[in-house]
């Protein structure tokens, strides 16, 4: 068998992997990417671009048929999914365009790392083709946790993967898991008129989130009818005539609870129990996670890893940055991933996005605290589109002004979380914050009165 040799070898062609390979080309090396399934992974598939296809135009159409300016007004579903898929088709081609423009070698199938750097190729129809890659970059990614009181049938007991791809919207939907995808998904179906219930062992929904935040998006779903068990979990469930039959047991009572699918979201596992990493000697955390130091690097030479598989946060743009740092390191820099001031951001309603730190985690740093807040309510561009609910807060040092991190609740919040963590990367003060102009009217005029907010007063807000 021919040994093809590559100067690199990424493993998993999703938003860390093909990052990886197409920065690894940039510098020159002869690469190549191994890829299962699609380029672009679960995020581009699967995940993050399709889902927001959909929460995108559900809530164009949710706000003009709640309006008075739209009448007997229905979505065409075929329609949508049909959109959905040319567009996620769209950048999964222009990915693979970028890739083959830089030269990057794709393989599809299923990867095993032998040794010696050595890896395995064992496409759909059984051949087999070996490769030699001078540093290899795992980016394999994760899959859904299943429960044993509620397993995948994958028909009926869904994961997120289904739960984007259902023939038709549901007249009732379970869902297990009050995390981020169980709730940006039961928001999509709750608007197109599906009966909701969410199933959340915890005692609020996105557990570790600060509870005022949460309480706005919570507050959103009652408003939508979706039905919500708290400090809840499914003790047994089966399948029968199209139907999921589920036992919800709260603190209270157990109850019988009939829906057309089941979605399960409660956590992902790493993808590396079939590439051969017990014969390499790779080593991993606790939970399986592939351990890596501040360069990427794992504990053996010239092998990194980038993305889920090495853990939470489990975030798309957290693996592309790995993904560069990966490999601007094995092209002889020296880059730190610095996860400090990785941007959070949920696409619930209304949004969330954080960065840095939040009060009690900077007062636990013995930071002498100061805490500003501004309302969408007071906000002219959140007023024009009718989208009140939510507030920003900034977390800063009092005795140097330093911005230590910014929370968002509210309309637009993903999108204009970037400003925040650049200035929280860089130390930014609020004096910086609030000297910069920002256009109006925009959502990002939150900045400039919260920051007035922090100084003195706010322009917009009545403060005696």
């Amino acid at each position: 068998m021919t040994l093809e040799k590559y100067d690199a070898v990424v493993i998993g062609g999703g938003p860390g992997g093909y990052v990886a390979a197409i920065r690894l080309a940039q510098h020159g090396k002869k690469t190549a990417l191994v890829e299962r399934e699609f380029i672009g992974g679960e995020c581009l598939n699967y995940g993050c671009i399709p889902s927001k296809i959909l929460i995108e135009n559900v809530k164009h159409f949710y706000k003009l048929s709640t309006s008075r300016l739209l009448r007997n007004g229905k979505i065409d579903w075929n329609a949508l999914q049909e959109k959905k898929k040319k567009l996620v088709n769209k950048i999964r081609e222009g990915v693979e365009y970028l890739l083959r423009g830089y030269n990057v070698k794709i393989y599809k199938g299923e990867a095993k790392i032998i040794n010696n750097l050595i890896i395995n190729i064992e496409n759909g129809s059984g051949t087999q083709t070996r490769i030699h890659g001078g540093n290899i970059v795992i980016a394999t990614g994760t899959s859904p946790i299943s429960l044993p009181t509620i397993p995948y049938d994958h028909t009926r007991i869904i994961s997120a993967r289904e739960a984007l791809e259902l023939p038709t919207i549901p007249s009732s939907l379970l869902i297990v898991g009050g995390g981020a995808i169980g709730l940006e998904l039961g928001t999509i179906y709750a608007k197109l008129g599906s009966k909701v219930t969410i199933v959340e062992i915890m005692d609020q929904l996105l557990p570790g989130i600060e509870k005022d935040i949460v309480r706005l998006v919570e507050r959103r779903l009652r408003q939508l009818g979706v039905n919500i068990f708290l400090s809840s979990r499914i003790v047994s469930s089966e399948v029968k005539e199209d139907k999921v039959r589920a036992f919800i047991e709260t603190s209270n009572e157990t109850i019988e609870h009939v829906s057309d699918y089941a979605l399960v979201s409660v956590g992902k596992r790493p993808l590396v129990s079939q590439m051969g990493l017990d014969n390499i000697g790779l080593e991993l955390n606790e939970k399986g996670f592939i351990k890596v130091d501040e360069y990427c690097r794992t504990n053996l030479e010239n092998v990194y890893a980038v993305g889920d598989i090495t853990g939470p946060p489990f975030l798309a743009h957290k693996a592309s940055r790995q993904g560069i740092i990966a490999a601007d390191n094995i092209s002889g820099e020296k880059k730190i991933f610095d996860a400090s001031t990785i941007p959070l951001a949920i696409f619930t309603d209304p949004e969330i996005a954080m960065v840095g730190l939040t009060k009690d985690e900077a007062e636990k740093r013995n930071y002498k605290v100061k805490v500003a807040r501004f309302s969408y309510s007071s906000l002219g561009r959140a007023i024009a589109e009718e989208e009140l609910e939510g507030f920003i807060r900034i977390i800063s040092d009092q005795e140097s002004g330093t911005l230590l991190g910014v929370q968002i609740v509210g309309s637009r919040a993903t999108e204009i979380i970037g400003e925040a963590a650049l200035a929280v990367k860089n130390k930014l003060t609020i004096d910086e914050l609030a000297d910069t102009i920002h256009p109006h009217p925009t959502f990002s005029e939150l900045y400039s009165e919260v920051a007035e907010a922090a100084l003195f007063k706010p322009i917009h807000m009545l403060v005696k």
